[in-house]
């Protein structure tokens, strides 16, 4: 199973927004993105997972998938593996950060936190 930063970087590769990035992560974003269209293009289970991510980048088990080849592409086309490692920064928990990621439906409430101190309640009426 990949990383949840391999899967941010993947979904940020389908074309989900991101927030905002530094100049240097855009070009890198980009550069994956261009090296990645390259390289699945002979491999149509990559490229499909590539495609089903892109039409919808919500879709948890869709860009989970194209981490999976993106990780696969990462080990061995150093170009790429440069370009995701140049990226992970940006989309991980700087050192005692926390990164929080929902994915899928959510019927309920959600909380995404890292220190609480006291209680966390919801009302229903």
């Amino acid at each position: 199973m990949v990383d949840q930063v391999l899967i941010a970087i993947a979904a940020a590769v389908a074309g989900k927004a991101v927030e905002p990035m530094t100049e240097q992560a855009v070009s890198a974003l980009r550069g994956l993105r261009k090296a990645v269209i390259e390289r699945f293009r002979d491999d149509p289970e990559a490229r499909g997972a590539l495609e089903a991510a892109q039409i919808d980048n919500e879709d948890g088990e869709a860009v989970e998938a194209l981490a999976g080849h993106l990780d696969s592409a990462a080990a061995s086309d150093p170009a790429i593996g440069r370009l995701t490692e140049e990226l992970r920064p940006h989309f991980g928990a700087a050192e005692g950060g926390v990164v929080n990621t929902v994915q899928g439906g959510v019927s309920g409430t959600v909380v995404q936190a890292r220190d609480i101190h006291g209680g966390v309640r919801f009302d229903r009426p």
